[in-house]
């Protein structure tokens, strides 16, 4: 009889621990949903540096630079908008199409080193643009739209021959 309060007693103590030492897996998976996500046609993807988005001074960056020859082009579509990035990089120059995280991934390190702001002259843009992408400079166009953070738009054509 003396026993059964000893035996309650290691019981509950035994449950303490264990429920002390449960790991919640649903836990990291709402977490990865309530992050901010790049998404690759409309299907959102997770995205871990989620501080990086904040760090651009505009929430859409759409470039299209031709030149000569068929297929001879190149493409670059960022839009952050209701905190969800869509993201995109047509390399027809190189063979590289990437799109989601993996576009999302190269531009950002192409867009930390842009620092054009909308008082920035055109000209500015254009090359700061085209020496940060490491494009050519012999295009037949060169178009860029640009939403910057405060939301004024704007947009850099250039055609050369």
């Amino acid at each position: 009889m003396k026993k059964r309060p000893f035996f309650i007693f290691f019981s509950l103590i035994g449950i303490s621990v264990l429920s002390a030492c449960h790991n919640d897996d649903a836990a990291p998976a709402k977490e990865a949903q309530n992050k901010q996500g790049v998404t690759n046609g409309g299907t959102p993807m997770s995205y871990d540096n989620q501080s990086e988005n904040t760090s651009f001074n505009f929430s859409k960056f759409d470039l299209e630079v031709d030149y000569k020859g068929l297929n001879n082009d190149y493409e670059a579509d960022y839009e952050n908008e209701n905190d969800e990035i869509e993201a995109k990089v047509d390399d027809n120059i190189n063979d590289e199409h990437l799109n989601g995280d993996k576009a999302f991934n190269k531009l950002s390190s192409k867009f930390n080193f842009l620092n054009f702001d909308q008082r920035t002259p055109d000209e500015d843009v254009k090359k700061e643009v085209i020496d940060t992408f490491g494009l050519k400079k012999d295009f037949q166009s060169f178009e860029l739209e640009v939403r910057f953070s405060n939301g004024t738009e704007k947009e850099y054509n250039f055609k050369q021959k």
